[in-house]
């Protein structure tokens, strides 16, 4: 399966349990505290699928980079320092006269050694400007990131109020929906990005 096939289907399955769940909210047989639930796990849920697309998608990114046989001199800068950040670190704390020597053997060492990233982090909560760094890191470009900035931040903070169990909840549909189109256009924003990248390499 090529890389882009692959996220295309896991963005599928979290497209369709999203609508399985807005359904069951639409459902008029069911009282105001069932649906009141039903939106609490709405939003617990819709934010679970974006850090989760946003950090698989990314992780499928880099490893078609390394299945492709990239070496760290081949990617750009940004992408260079993530790759190379613990191994420069682990340099910087060298005694000196092996630092020398490990800087005389830098280019082969390093940069011609085929690219290796470390694990997607996305913190302990995707946040915008954490989504923001790890987009510029891995050299793409999604430009709706700053259009939905605002309600992405809202989702992260609505759902740590669910997590911390209170009850901060707009039960209303229209309400909801937006949110979700906001972050559905922004995976499929960031799949797209990839997938040109991806078409480049």
């Amino acid at each position: 399966m090529t890389p882009t096939a692959e996220i295309e289907r896991d963005l599928d399955w979290r497209e369709a349990e999203l609508a399985v769940l807005r359904l069951l909210i639409t459902n008029n047989e069911i009282g105001e505290r069932e649906k009141f639930v039903l939106f609490r796990a709405a939003w617990a849920l819709l934010y679970a699928h974006y850090e989760g697309f946003c950090k698989f998608a990314l992780t499928v990114y880099y490893d078609a980079i390394k299945v492709a046989g990239k070496c760290h001199g081949d990617l750009p800068s940004k992408m260079q320092a993530l790759a190379l950040d613990k191994k420069v670190k682990d340099l910087r704390s060298l005694p000196t006269i092996d630092l020398i020597s490990k800087m005389r053997s830098f280019e082969v060492d390093l940069m011609k050694a085929p690219a290796d990233f470390p694990d997607v982090n996305t913190e302990s909560n995707l946040w915008p400007k954490t989504l923001e760094s790890l987009i510029e890191d891995a050299d793409l470009i999604v430009p709706t990131l700053q259009l939905y900035n605002r309600s992405l931040a809202t989702l992260v903070s609505r759902r740590n109020k669910i997590a911390h169990g209170e009850r901060d909840i707009i039960p209303e549909l229209s309400y909801y929906i937006g949110f979700e189109n906001s972050v559905l256009n922004l995976m499929y924003d960031l799949a797209l990005s990839i997938d040109e990248k991806l078409g480049s390499i």
